[in-house]
């Protein structure tokens, strides 16, 4: 991802023990989107294995897809997703088996881990290189506080979240947060 140079950075990195934020103040003058990064500090177990329902299927076999519509719930190991609309993108491997590359999600998308809860518009699941990208009007709550944003990105290997700043509102993420009673 290419950055412009007078992109204002946040930095808030939430530890097990307690919350530091860290943060560059900006120059009057910056109007590009902020950049928030959350270091979990807990990547999220994923197996290979994913358990999906919904109302509704259509597959479509030549195009190697299919579509849950109506109340989808997709499930692997430590993750929840729940959004209106779901198509599953998949390839055939050697045996004849499938194996899903890409996740689509749109409508009211919360995706629910054991230490966040994220609402979006839209979200997209990466298989192959392990991330999700959420999307519209992104919320992401934690025991801790909450940050809303325009756009995030959560890598499940490193467990690294990063949220830019809505346009709407000044281009900047915005955020709540509880500090540690001493």
């Amino acid at each position: 991802m290419l950055l412009n140079k007078k992109i204002h950075h946040i930095i808030i990195t939430i530890f097990c023990a307690g919350l530091a934020v860290t943060s560059f103040p900006a120059k009057a003058q910056d109007t590009a989107n902020d950049i928030t990064k959350i270091d979990t500090k807990e990547p999220v177990n994923v197996s290979k294995s994913v358990s999906i329902n919904a109302d509704e299927l259509e597959a479509n076999i030549r195009k190697d897809m299919v579509v849950f519509v109506g109340n989808v719930v997709v499930v692997q190991e430590d993750m929840t997703l729940k959004s209106d609309r779901v198509t599953v993108f998949y390839k055939k491997t050697e045996k004849e088996k499938s194996t899903i590359t890409r996740i689509d999600a749109s409508g009211s998308v919360i995706l629910t881990t054991k230490s966040e809860t994220i609402h979006a518009t839209w979200g997209i699941y990466d298989f192959t290189d392990k991330i999700i990208t959420l999307g519209g009007k992104v919320v992401l709550m934690r025991s801790d506080g909450k940050i809303k944003g325009k756009r995030l990105v959560y890598n499940l290997k490193t467990g690294l979240i990063t949220i830019e700043g809505n346009p709407k509102e000044d281009g900047r993420v915005k955020g709540q947060f509880k500090l540690p009673q001493k």
